[in-house]
């Protein structure tokens, strides 16, 4: 885990090393595949074949990183877990990297009795632009962006305590997500967002302190829990606030229509949700 001296410890920097280094033909090849580059036309079978291969070499660091935990991967494993687990997703955004935009990461969260323990994000992306790829918490230790795996620095979500100044996100399924679209919330903020892919939600929200623009909360409806869990780690570790529709603890059976926020904003944004008729959801 990063310290909040600035430095980091040997395993967040070994972890660095493995996502940003020994995977990062992988990443190469991922953009080659859904941008179409240096070829003429994007080529999908190669996204999912480089997926394979993430799979082999993710698995095999995660079992020696956790020794005697499982992988409980999104679209190989069936939910919920009978037991401690490591919830993976390999490619969070797997639809927006086929549409050609680059808003995707690897992500797994450490769950152990029931709660998560470790949670970590990694965008590729990002990395290659030289930000924070890599976003990493531990259950009372804080949430932690790590630079060139070398540098660490303290998340923190947002201040804003107005959803009169509040950006929100809203993510799910197709069918599902209109349901948000409540016209009293809309009124109520300044900005809604659609990253098309969790990870990133979820990292603006835990760096809401950190950015020019802040992300301050985020409505997720009928995801999966792979796509929840890491973020819900990291915000909490942030100082924000998860919790289902009508206000109750998230759960392992109950997690896949949350509320994340910085939690100024999550009382009035739940009379929103209950004013929408969406306060049972996912209960």
């Amino acid at each position: 885990m990063a310290s909040d001296s600035g430095g980091v410890d040997i395993a967040t920097r070994a972890l660095w090393r493995f996502l940003a280094g020994e995977l990062e033909p992988l990443w190469s090849r991922l953009l080659e595949g859904s941008l179409g580059a240096p070829g003429p036309k994007a080529d999908g079978d190669l996204v999912y074949g480089v997926i394979d291969e993430l799979r082999e070499r993710t698995s095999h660091f995660l079992s020696r990183r956790y020794p005697g935990l499982p992988l409980n991967e999104e679209g190989q494993s069936s939910w919920p877990p009978r037991g401690d687990c490591i919830a993976v997703d390999l490619v969070d955004g797997t639809n927006s990297l086929l549409l050609g935009a680059p808003l995707f990461g690897l992500q797994f969260a450490t769950v152990v009795g029931g709660r998560v323990e470790e949670a970590v994000i990694f965008l590729p992306t990002e990395a290659r632009l030289g930000g924070a790829g890599l976003h990493v918490s531990r259950r009372g230790a804080g949430a932690h962006a790590v630079l060139r795996g070398e540098t660490a620095m303290r998340l923190r979500v947002s201040p804003v305590r107005e959803l009169a100044k509040a950006s929100i996100g809203f993510d799910g399924t197709t069918p599902t997500v209109g349901a948000l679209y409540h016209p009293p919330l809309v009124a109520a903020v300044t900005r809604i967002r659609n990253f098309g892919a969790f990870c990133w939600a979820g990292t603006r929200l835990v760096r809401g302190a950190h950015l020019p623009v802040s992300l301050d909360a985020i409505i997720a409806i009928g995801n999966k829990p792979w796509d929840h869990l890491p973020a819900v780690g990291l915000v909490e570790e942030a100082g924000g606030q998860v919790t289902c529709f009508d206000g109750s603890p998230h759960a392992l059976t109950h997690c896949t229509e949350l509320l994340f926020s910085n939690g100024h904003l999550h009382a009035e944004l739940l009379g929103h949700l209950r004013g929408a008729g969406l306060s049972r959801r996912g209960t």
